[in-house]
């Protein structure tokens, strides 16, 4: 039986061998090889770092260099959220997608963002708008381990399907008549 080499020894010979394998080639010619090689085994490309790009961010969480950043306030009207519920799992969704902030986070991480998409703050009554988001299966709260559950995702991707209706008077809403 032949004794099994530790899984870095493995991975510095592939990085050797690719480095053979691309040494003798021009750049263009090793980017097209690269290219190949991740199409084949479906891993999605990775974009070079532009000149106005964080070098210490992670290759992925990089722009691409055509693309624009979408702002909270871009989402928030893309969405249109009237609940502070709603308000809520759009401000965990941002945070996760657009700012690459890890997914986990505690109560008190999405309380600025009212004020950064010039929403009123609910003051006093946050912590109940929170439970309403959890009642409501937008959040999962576990201390600093908080999430955006698949439920909050999904009402969020969807616009919450129609359920985004202020409570209280509308326009249609006339004043019961009370009978003497």
């Amino acid at each position: 039986m032949t004794a099994r080499r530790p899984a870095t020894s493995n991975l510095l010979s592939a990085n050797q061998a690719v480095l053979d394998a691309l040494g003798p080639l021009g750049p263009a010619d090793r980017q097209r090889v690269l290219a190949s090689v991740m199409s084949l085994l479906g891993i999605s490309p990775i974009t070079a770092p532009s000149e106005n790009s964080d070098p210490s961010a992670p290759i992925d969480a990089r722009p691409a260099p055509d693309s624009r950043p979408l702002s909270l306030g871009e989402l928030f009207a893309q969405k249109q959220p009237v609940t502070n519920p709603q308000r809520l799992a759009v401000f965990a969704y941002y945070r996760e997608k657009y700012e690459r902030k890890p997914r986990f986070f505690a109560r008190p991480d999405l309380r600025p963002y009212f004020a950064q998409v010039r929403e009123k703050d609910p003051g006093t009554n946050y912590d109940r708008e929170f439970k309403k988001a959890l009642k409501l299966v937008y959040i999962h709260e576990d201390g600093t381990k908080s999430y955006l559950t698949s439920t909050g995702l999904s009402a969020v991707e969807v616009g919450f399907g129609g359920k985004a209706r202020p409570r209280g008077k509308t326009a249609n809403t006339s004043k019961r008549k009370r009978n003497p």
